[in-house]
């Protein structure tokens, strides 16, 4: 964001903004692109390697061959990590149309081994792990597109997506495994005209969006460099991942086979879900895809298990309610990746990764070793008691954290306005303690708040503004903070580029003009 350019996302609660969701629905149109694009990058990777969900997987070639994915992945992730690799626009191009054609090339190939009645499950196992692999990056190319939204878009943008994506993958599921394949392989290949319509079409960024305070968009704003929020939220969504992948094998590790009937009702169940948080969201409704998103995971979570305990000779009627979950956690791992490419300083695939990381790998490994261990110590008990623990454990770290962040948001605003009136004090000199220069600080960090509201800046990010704009150097700026002086030239880089400005005079210029 530049200091000329003006940010479409807005804080909830402003009685002007309460047409932003209608104009977020007037816009969906330009969505489009972006939500085709996306719903078939993921059905193909449905059909290929979970078998349209004709059942909840298919064992080592789902999970298996996703955990070879992020073998791959995480070596790309510690490049980007460790060489601080920023990808250019031209190479996440190329990329995406080379993904593409390989997703669609893993699916036909998968077609042509049904088609010729080979068996080989080497074979098949390895283009199980390459359309997950390639699918993956085709999904990461449509998540980027939509970084720098605000809370109705993504969540529009996302849960559309996934009901399009089960709508085709039920029809896939409808017809013979190799048909199935073709059929995703071709619409897979849909994606190459949704990029070239995507170019020409209002960017997701420039859509008018409320951005709620209250939700993953406020909190990544905000909080994006607290090692806590980081740690709960990879708790919270890792141990419940766990739990999916031990229910999608649940009890002995063999995939549970739907019924047509069950298949159906999935598939009704995860599409009725979604378009109901779509509505919450559009309605402005608090703490949906935060408290509330949560709350329906967990219900999803323990009815799977009641009904399994339930219905042991029909275990496909828990699978309704195991499945739903993958799916929504789905959309919801999409959500958070959005938010954290949104305010994140590193590039996109980082977050992208690490999403697929947490969630997916986490259900993976629960997945493969319950395939594994499970013959050398069968107790069910003893599994549902540990699904049950790691249920309760991801709903308080996440509940509590949620707590903290409201109780740090209240003391915000109480240590706001506290400074908001001890700057009016000073400034109008009815402190006689205070000094020329004591009031010059007061007021420049005053004006780097008001910035850091302008152009998203961390706190960290604000304070090293108010210094720098005192005209601290940077040494001196990184032993007020006690910070490193290599960390304090990375914030003032980052205050550079979300502001668009680029030395210390037009940062002064700046403050004179708009927030003095």
């Amino acid at each position: 964001m530049s200091a000329h350019a003006t940010s479409n996302q807005t804080e909830g609660g402003d009685p002007d903004e309460q047409l932003a969701p209608n104009t977020v629905l007037n816009s969906f149109h330009l969505l489009w692109p972006l939500v085709v694009g996306l719903g078939f990058g993921r059905a193909g990777l449905i059909v290929a390697s979970y078998g349209s969900y004709t059942s909840t997987d298919e064992g080592i070639f789902t999970d298996g061959a996703m955990l070879v994915a992020l073998c791959v992945l995480a070596v790309f992730f510690v490049v980007i990590t460790v060489g601080k690799v920023s990808i250019k626009k031209h190479a996440t191009n190329v990329i995406m149309r080379v993904g593409i054609a390989l997703e669609a090339l893993t699916l036909a190939g998968l077609a042509a081994l049904d088609l010729t009645g080979n068996d080989d499950p080497a074979l098949q196992f390895a283009l199980s792990s390459l359309c997950t692999l390639v699918s993956s990056v085709t999904i990461y190319y449509w998540l980027r597109r939509a970084r720098g939204t605000g809370t109705i878009v993504a969540a529009l943008f996302v849960f559309s997506a996934l009901i399009l994506s089960e709508v085709e993958i039920y029809l896939c599921a409808l017809l013979p495994g190799a048909a199935g394949n073709f059929v995703a392989a071709a619409l897979v290949l849909v994606q190459y005209p949704c990029m070239l319509w995507a170019r020409h079409r209002t960017q997701p960024h420039d859509i008018v969006s409320v951005s709620q305070s209250s939700d993953y968009f406020g909190f990544t704003k905000n909080m994006i460099q607290s090692k806590q929020f980081l740690a709960a939220t990879a708790i919270g969504i890792g141990f419940l991942s766990i739990v999916i992948g031990l229910l999608r094998g649940y009890p002995d590790g063999q995939a549970i086979a739907f019924a047509p009937v069950t298949r159906a009702a999935y598939g009704l169940l995860t599409v009725g879900i979604s378009g109901a948080i779509i509505a919450l969201v559009l309605g402005k409704r608090q703490r949906v895809l935060t408290v509330g998103i949560f709350i329906v995971m967990e219900l999803l979570a323990c009815l799977a298990l009641i009904a399994y305990a339930a219905f042991p000779d029909m275990l496909d009627i828990g699978a309704v309610f195991t499945t739903t979950l993958n799916a929504l956690m789905v959309a919801f791992t999409w959500y958070i990746i959005i938010a954290f490419m949104s305010y994140g300083w590193r590039d996109p695939y980082y977050y992208a990764i690490a999403g697929w990381l947490v969630w997916l790998g986490c259900r993976a490994v629960a997945r493969v070793a319950l395939m594994e261990f499970y013959s050398i110590s069968a107790n069910d008990v003893l599994m549902n008691a540990l699904m049950g623990v790691l249920i309760v454990v991801s709903t308080q770290v996440v509940f509590v954290q949620f707590l903290n962040i409201a109780r740090r948001e209240n003391k915000e605003h109480e240590d706001q306005a506290t400074r908001q009136e001890s700057v009016l004090v000073k400034i109008m000199g009815l402190d006689e303690h205070e000094s020329l220069a004591d009031v010059r600080q007061a007021s420049m960090k005053h004006n780097a708040e008001e910035m850091g509201k302008q152009f998203l800046l961390s706190e960290r990010e604000m304070e090293v503004l108010a210094l720098y704009a005192l005209g601290y150097t940077q040494k001196r700026v990184a032993e007020e903070l006690y910070i490193t002086p290599g960390t304090a030239h990375a914030h003032i880089k980052r205050i550079y580029a979300k502001t668009g400005l680029h030395s210390r005079q037009e940062i002064l210029d700046y403050m004179q003009q708009y927030t003095s």
